[in-house]
């Protein structure tokens, strides 16, 4: 049984990452999941956070995701994403400039709670 499996970032405009991994871990809506190789199939939307990539060579990454979907199944983690960006490209701005964001849309629908609950994930984040 091997001990990595196949990942894949993607966006709407490009392949951000294809690679083996041995551990991820997503910010799921149901909470944080971490996936190792021969997991369960699974799939879930992703709410803002960061995702946890341990390569097969011990190497790690982060990766900001705003929102998408994760699935896995016959060891290929495929997370599909509206934006994704570097861990080292974040600041607490680019945070506050995404949560400003999301609460301007809220002023139209006050009881959005995917909205509210996109504000909430971002405002936890640690960077």
């Amino acid at each position: 049984m091997s001990e990595t499996f196949s990942i894949k970032l993607v966006t709407p405009s490009k392949v951000f990452l294809e690679t083996s991994a041995s551990l991820v871990t997503v910010p799921a809506t149901e909470g944080d999941m971490g996936f190792l190789a021969n997991h369960v199939s699974f799939i879930s939307a992703v709410k803002p956070g960061f995702i946890s990539i341990v390569f097969e060579n011990g190497d790690e990454k982060s990766v900001y995701i705003n929102e998408g979907f994760v699935q896995f199944i016959d060891n290929n983690l495929l997370i599909i994403a509206v934006e994704l960006t570097e861990k080292e490209n974040i600041s607490s701005n680019f945070i506050d400039t995404k949560i400003n964001e999301l609460e301007s849309l809220l002023i139209d629908d006050v009881s959005n709670i995917k909205i509210q609950g996109k504000i909430e994930s971002l405002k936890s984040l640690s960077i």
